[in-house]
């Protein structure tokens, strides 16, 4: 197995004059609960991928990989061109063909950022870490938002709405509802981890005191899936009175 040797916080000159710059892994393996797990029988690698995007996100190249027992719960990348990236991270068996879970982008290191920031890491001055949780029995919700005048169905945009909230309750078990809010002009979320399941959504427009800004956009029976699946929502319509 790889491993990049060199300590994150500074980029790397080599012999040659090239500059390098390194990204630190973690993870680790939960329950939705917030117990740590060991890794499942079999699955012994954890592969670390750096993805080099572009200005406006879009992946360029194959992405680098590193690997390590899964057990080591971090570890460095190997020295990357300084850029921006987009992480995650596989746990796999010994061959690599079979892969258990797969971690989302988001950096739970810059928990304050918001996308794409918080999805993204940027070493192109300096060294940075990614850190990750992959649950064992639970997942998240994926989706963007068109914004809607109700009634007459025109276009809007972020300056009349502050957040976007979604709402997902659990049909086995209504008292667990989870509710994640996020900035309009991110134009993504992500929700937080959920238990897997079957889900009510209730999605609205928000102003900054948690208050509807218009009539809820409701999708039923939506699945959450384990370890750690991305459930995607396409596109929600979001209407605002």
């Amino acid at each position: 197995m790889a491993a990049a040797s060199q300590a994150a916080g500074c980029i790397i000159t080599s012999d040659g004059g090239d500059e390098f710059a390194i990204v630190t892994a973690e993870w680790s393996l939960k329950s939705t609960t917030g117990q740590t797990l060991s890794c499942p029988p079999g699955i012994t690698i954890a592969a670390v991928y750096a993805q080099e995007v572009d200005a406006n996100y879009n992946r360029v190249g194959a992405p680098f990989v590193t690997t390590y027992d899964c057990t080591a719960n971090f570890g460095n990348t190997q020295p990357l061109p300084p850029s921006v990236y987009e992480m995650w991270v596989e746990l796999t068996d010994s061959s690599g063909n079979m892969v258990y879970a797969t971690s989302t982008s988001r950096n739970e290191a810059a928990p304050t950022e918001r996308f794409p920031d918080g999805y993204f890491v940027d070493v192109v001055d300096v060294d940075k870490t990614f850190k990750t949780t992959l649950l064992a029995d639970g997942g998240y919700f994926q989706f963007d938002w068109d914004l809607r005048r109700a009634g007459t169905n025109a276009p809007l945009t972020c300056a009349e709405v502050p957040k976007v909230a979604i709402l997902s309750t659990s049909v086995t078990n209504p008292n667990n509802s989870f509710d994640d809010r996020f900035f309009c002009d991110e134009n993504y979320g992500l929700t937080g981890g959920l238990l897997q399941g079957t889900y009510t959504l209730e999605v609205s427009a928000i102003n900054t005191a948690g208050q509807g800004l218009g009539p809820q956009t409701q999708l039923l029976n939506k699945q959450i899936s384990s370890p750690n699946k991305v459930t995607e929502l396409g596109t929600i319509m979001v209407r605002v009175d």
